[in-house]
């Protein structure tokens, strides 16, 4: 990135436009990214379409960083445009990049002289790292505060993990295609099939592997959530909240295509997609029925081998992959809604299956350890010990040792919660 080649106006409309539909619309990063370049020709800025994502995805992370630092210099409620500028001032100043004269002269104008270190030095910790104050203080509660904010951390942070996909190509000729296609990655230590990329001259998703669904760009904790389950070829298996079917593809690929899934949602804009990204990942598609439904208050006549209930969430775990979850999350209401559908969709999948696997991809207790413990105080049911390489969860709830966590921070994925219950 060089000073002369910045048309700042035109990355602060990028950059101004992304927010506006994140707070007003509740898009997410890709879905608000994509929308905007379709608005304002984002090729036409001078960079590359992912470098421009990956500010963008910078900026929405740095959101609450911004309005704390706005409210210290003075200047509450901030337009879009001018948080877009003050970000912009900041990461130039980081990268040691000169100021252009129009933008130096927008902060000068609005702000002063900005001294950077001494007012980042009178923030607080959940300010600088860039999370609502409740969401820190609650992490803080559930892991101490060192833990808390090494983890924040890691989550400003993505990291990229994909799945060689069994179904349509054997993991050698998977890992050697990547090598052809000049890209750097490690294979997982304890999962062959899941690899780590560490650099990729393209995006991950225009890598031919991945086009041609011969590689999946799916998180590690994700499918650990999978192979918590053990599944076996021709179980019958309820997928509770499948699409848009990443997991269950997972499901056929640990099965050889010879499980049977019935796959269940209540979304009709995601299941509608599912059936063909199902067969682009070479899954048998008579052997999975995808139905549009409340999983919370569906009924069944077939009693399942073994269940997954993936539950909504608020998704706090997701934070590295879409950080306009952040904002989403300034409401603190959403883990308690959250937490009464994750213990419907768990109470109504343990009548149809005497095994349930329930993940969410969430940090917070409250859609952890809290589901679980209230389902075993009200139900005839218990934990079944999980054989995946994953951490423990909060040592303060009684079932800590009994299902599992991963730390972004120590397992180097997404925050998931994985428990494998027996009724």
């Amino acid at each position: 990135m060089k000073s002369s080649s910045l048309n700042v106006d035109n990355i602060v409309a990028v950059l101004a436009n992304v927010l506006y539909l994140i707070e007003r619309l509740e898009f997410n990063v890709d879905r608000a990214f994509t929308h905007t370049c379709r608005k304002y020709r984002c090729h036409a800025i001078r960079f590359t379409r992912e470098d421009l994502f990956n500010l963008t995805h910078n900026f929405i992370s740095m959101n609450i960083f911004l309005r704390s630092l706005g409210e210290v210099l003075g200047r509450k409620n901030l337009s879009y445009r001018m948080y877009a500028k003050l970000f912009l001032y900041i990461k130039l100043r980081e990268l040691g990049i000169p100021i252009p004269s129009k933008l130096n002269k927008a902060i000068i104008r609005d702000f002063g002289k900005i001294e950077l270190d001494s007012i980042v030095h009178e923030l607080e910790v959940w300010q600088k790292l860039s999370y609502p104050q409740w969401f820190y203080n609650e992490l803080i509660k559930a892991m101490g505060v060192d833990e808390a904010v090494k983890m924040l951390d890691a989550m400003n942070k993505r990291i990229i993990w994909l799945r060689i996909n069994t179904l349509k190509i054997d993991i050698d000729k998977a890992l050697k295609t990547l090598e052809l296609e000049n890209v750097e990655f490690e294979v997982d230590k304890r999962i062959p099939f899941v690899i780590r990329l560490l650099f990729s001259p393209r995006p991950p998703r225009e890598l031919k592997i991945v086009k041609e669904g011969l590689a999946i760009i799916q998180d590690k904790a994700s499918v650990l959530t999978v192979l918590a389950m053990n599944p076996e070829p021709y179980d019958i298996i309820y997928d509770f909240a499948a699409a848009p079917g990443i997991k269950t593809s997972l499901i056929m690929q640990l099965t050889e295509n010879k499980a049977y899934v019935i796959a269940f949602d209540r979304s009709p804009r995601r299941i509608s997609s599912m059936k063909s990204l199902l067969k682009k990942y070479g899954v048998n598609i008579e052997r999975v029925q995808i139905v549009l439904t409340d999983s919370r208050v569906v009924n069944l006549s077939k009693q399942a081998d073994i269940a997954l209930v993936d539950a909504p969430c608020s998704s706090s775990g997701a934070i590295p992959k879409d950080p306009s979850i952040k904002l989403m999350l300034k409401n603190p209401g959403i883990p308690k809604k959250m937490h009464q559908i994750q213990v419907a969709l768990l109470k109504n999948a343990l009548k149809y299956s005497e095994r349930v696997v329930y993940s969410t991809c969430s940090v917070l207790p409250i859609e952890g350890e809290e589901v679980i413990e209230k389902i075993i105080n009200e139900t005839d049911v218990k934990l079944e010990d999980l054989s995946i390489s994953a951490s423990k969860g909060y040592k303060q709830y009684n079932i800590w040792n009994r299902i599992r966590r991963t730390y972004p921070h120590i397992d180097e994925c997404e925050g998931f919660f994985i428990a494998k219950i027996a009724s």
